[in-house]
């Protein structure tokens, strides 16, 4: 329990990173926040508000996927949220540190270094199976009904979050890419894409994948 703690924080810690790198390069958020943010941008609500009424409404969404295999620990996710936001506080602190010109390629690096972080972050947190983000809750979730492989359905999940919040800004904000822009096209396509290539990696070392379901 102890190691999977361990594993389940480092995990959080890393994906904060990940976070915090998008939001330096100024190329757009996570996909998984950008919902979020476009809310703040129609309602000029505080994102730690928005955040919490989406994570919530992503809990809701599993269990009315799972019902009867919904799992009251599911309900620990609520808590993740409280812990990843401070470590997102913390990782833009020390990220907003590094030196950044805003060139072309310095954007580039940072949403690449922003892929890679997150992608990892999930997976070592995944497997500890704690309790996942609500994000990556929901991706389990339709995973686990669909019998899908998870980093399928993180690349479509992800490009979904895009879509609608591109749609939100378009029918309510003055602009279609309030939320978003091409890092977080980009993201969409390539945490789910990235996080394959580790676990297949890891298999390839190890000779044993890690198993991103847990049902």
């Amino acid at each position: 329990m102890i190691k999977r703690i361990c594993l389940f924080v480092a995990g959080l810690f890393i994906m904060a990173f990940g976070v915090a790198f998008s939001i330096v390069s100024t190329l757009g958020t996570t996909p998984i926040s950008s919902i979020a943010y476009s809310l703040v941008l129609i309602t000029d609500i505080n994102i730690g508000i928005t955040t919490f009424i989406f994570n919530a409404a992503l809990i809701l969404l599993q269990f009315l996927i799972l019902r009867s295999g919904f799992h009251k620990k599911r309900l620990l996710q609520l808590i993740n949220c409280i812990v990843f936001s401070y470590f997102n506080a913390l990782a833009l602190a020390v990220t907003s540190q590094i030196p950044f010109d805003g060139s072309v390629m310095m954007m580039a690096v940072f949403l690449i270094i922003s892929i890679l972080l997150i992608a990892f972050g999930i997976f070592v947190y995944m497997p500890a199976n704690i309790a996942p983000l609500p994000g990556e809750g929901c991706v389990e979730a339709i995973a686990i009904v669909t019998g899908w492989r998870f980093s399928t359905v993180k690349i479509l999940f992800d490009a979904s979050m895009v879509l609608t919040a591109i749609i939100m800004c378009w029918l309510w904000y003055a602009s279609p890419f309030g939320a978003v822009n091409i890092g977080t096209i980009i993201s969409a396509f390539m945490v789910g894409f990235t996080l394959r290539q580790i676990n297949n990696l890891y298999a390839r070392i190890t000779g044993k994948p890690v198993n991103m379901v847990n049902k």
